[in-house]
């Protein structure tokens, strides 16, 4: 298995071709297509306003055999679900564990699991009992359970994340290790991240990929205390990175999220938890080498190790300004370490968390060669980041609302202050501290902080990975296939009207965000972001008070869905239709309307309508709630430029 996750949407699709409808033109009732117009400009377009519908264009995907993300393991007269397929999620009960804090000391996880399941695999006696991941976090499928695609995208990144650290508890690790101290996790189970990632999948994403040098990749060596890049130039090709390979290099790549899907489902999953960009490189080594010299990064690291074995050092750091670091270190030279806290062998299937600031080197053994992931958070998220937002932000609304800042400085300031003067204990000098403290505390405003957070979540908007469509929301969404009707006289015909009967919700909880700035209100969002780091810039839509009132609802109401005709909007079609143009909101049917021809050939796994919870009247009513509440919102009036 890759790692369980609550929905189906951890299934690795193997082989089938898709045809995607790729258009930005919602299927709204009764509106005609406009071939022939061009599509509004990139981030200008306004989420309250009309916006020129584009032609479709059909564009044929083929799906799982790209990056070798399980295509081996598909057998003739496989049932091959229409999206992808759920694999045989499982992960190891807590009782066949060992994990240990320390790297002498071994502390029993005790508690074994209720969930057994028998026997993964062939079920003989001798083999380790498995449980399945729906069982405990109740995706199964049986009466009662929750429907996966109503899940919150934060309850399933937390689930993810515990399964990443299992078995240790999310609020023990939390509450002892986050950004306190190491934890190491050995499991004893070679095979718990053997799905992530393999050098077979390396070398197909080789092949099937423009991977280039220095920009996904690096070639590096340490030998002597001395770190060295060997990175020719160009596209990186199997013949070429394996021989670096075999003359003892080591192969790091960059960006695997962008080429490999397990990596990039396992961190679109867990950004949705931390709220902040997640990354990840992977480390090749062969035997006995080392490829990068001693050194501290300012992101919280957790290391998989995939295959092989490795040998971590982790020291303290040399002084208290390295304790959670905010930038990375240069190479630090052997002598300025001191004894390592942590010094051991991960196995395949272990794990090792430390923070940011926290100096570690490693090495792979004799006979031995290591494959690790290492996945990276929490990157400039820190109190001093959202303070940088939020001073300059206080200080210009205290200067423009308060005459005590505009007020001049005292004539004498200078022979009080300064690092001439920063000795003298005078009265002058203490009153004027005082003074300043003083306005000091007055800067802050609910509205500043307000104003921070926001800059913050913008920010994660354009870090952030195109979010993953599970298979049971998909025919809900601007993605699904049955959107339009291509019929033998060459028109094209909305299918799947979005209509007042319909009912809505965002795709994930962190899939935008309102922000008030330049005096106008925008949402920031991500689903046009690529894999690859900022490709693009940021996206956002313009908006006026009364349309940022329906997207607040949206936001307050989900993973709810919410009637279109609930919607404090007056021209509502044309307000989901913007939303779902962008892909930003999951929009069903109800179930008067007729289903396509395609609804009628689901295939197996695939959850259909009448599986899903349907908006009921208690859901209108909460709605109501919500907008109640939002008549003092703040929300500023209509600053919107024309």
């Amino acid at each position: 298995a890759v790692m369980p996750v609550a929905d189906s949407s951890s299934a690795t699709p193997i082989g089938p071709t898709i045809t995607a409808s790729i258009t930005p033109s919602t299927p709204v009732a009764g509106t005609p297509s406009a071939a022939g117009k061009k599509p509004a400009k990139r981030n200008r377009s306004k989420a309250n306003k009309k916006m020129p519908p584009t032609t479709t264009t059909a564009v044929a995907l083929t799906v799982g055999e790209k990056n070798g993300a399980g295509g081996e393991h598909r057998r003739e007269g496989d049932v091959v679900n229409r999206f992808m397929l759920p694999p045989s999620t499982s992960f190891t009960p807590w009782k066949h564990l060992q994990i240990k804090q320390e790297p002498k000391i071994a502390k029993d996880a005790g508690g074994d699991s209720d969930a057994d399941a028998g026997a993964s695999g062939s079920g003989a006696s001798g083999s380790k009992q498995r449980i399945h991941y729906a069982s405990v976090v109740g995706g199964g499928g049986g009466a009662g359970s929750i429907v996966p695609a109503e899940l919150d995208s934060v309850t399933i990144g937390r689930q993810t994340f515990a399964w990443l650290i299992g078995p240790m508890g999310v609020e023990e690790f939390v509450t002892a290790y986050w950004e306190r101290k190491p934890l190491l996790v050995q499991r004893n189970d070679r095979h718990y991240y053997a799905g992530l990632l393999s050098r077979a999948m390396i070398d197909e994403m080789l092949r099937t990929n423009n991977i280039e040098y220095t920009k996904n990749i690096d070639i590096t060596s340490y030998v002597g205390g001395q770190r060295e890049t060997h990175n020719p130039e160009g596209r990186v090709l199997p013949p070429e990175m394996w021989h670096y390979y075999g003359e003892g290099c080591s192969v790091r790549m960059l960006n695997p999220q962008t080429y490999l899907r397990t990596i990039y489902e396992l961190n679109v999953k867990l950004q949705e938890y931390f709220h902040c960009m997640t990354g990840a490189n992977f480390y090749l080594t062969p035997p006995n080498s080392q490829g990068f010299a001693p050194h501290y990064d300012d992101i919280e690291a957790f290391v998989l190790q995939i295959e092989g074995r490795k040998r971590w050092r982790l020291y303290p750091p040399r002084r208290r300004q390295e304790v959670l670091a905010r930038v990375s270190s240069e190479n630090i030279a052997e002598h300025e370490l001191a004894s390592p806290i942590i010094d051991v062998v991960l196995e395949a299937g272990d794990l090792l968390y430390f923070p940011r600031g926290c100096i570690h080197q490693a090495a792979t053994v004799p006979g031995a060669h290591s494959l690790h992931v290492t996945l990276s958070v929490y990157q400039r998220n820190s109190w001093a980041d959202l303070f940088e937002q939020m001073l300059p932000i206080a200080l210009a609304t205290a200067a423009e609302e308060d005459q005590q800042f505009r007020a001049g400085l005292p004539f004498d300031l200078h022979q009080h202050f300064g690092i001439v003067h920063s000795d003298e204990v005078s009265s002058e000098r203490r009153r004027l501290t005082v003074r300043l403290r003083a306005m000091f505390d007055r800067l802050f405003s609910d509205a500043a902080i307000d104003a921070a957070v926001d800059q913050l979540a913008k920010r994660f908007q354009h870090d952030a990975l195109p979010p993953m469509v599970d298979f049971t929301e998909w025919d809900d969404t601007v993605y699904g296939r049955g959107n339009y009707e291509f019929r033998p006289d060459g028109t094209v015909e909305c299918a799947r009207p979005i209509e007042e009967t319909c009912s809505v919700r965002l795709l994930r909880r962190n899939i935008l965000r309102l922000v008030s700035e330049e005096d106008k209100l925008r949402i920031y969002y991500h689903t046009d972001n690529s894999r690859e780091y900022h490709q693009y810039e940021a996206n956002f839509l313009e908006l006026d008070s009364e349309t940022a009132l329906g997207v607040e609802l949206l936001i307050k109401m989900y993973p709810r869905y919410i009637p279109v005709s609930s919607l404090p909007v007056d021209d509502r079609l044309e307000f989901i239709r913007s939303l779902w143009e962008k892909g930003l909101i999951v929009c069903r049917r109800p179930p008067s309307l007729p289903a396509t021809a395609l609804d009628d050939k689901k295939s197996p796994g695939t959850v259909g309508e009448e599986n899903h919870e349907r908006p009921t009247s208690d859901a209108t009513a909460a709605a109501a709630a919500v907008v109640g509440t939002m008549a003092t919102s703040a929300i500023p009036a209509d600053s919107t430029s024309p």
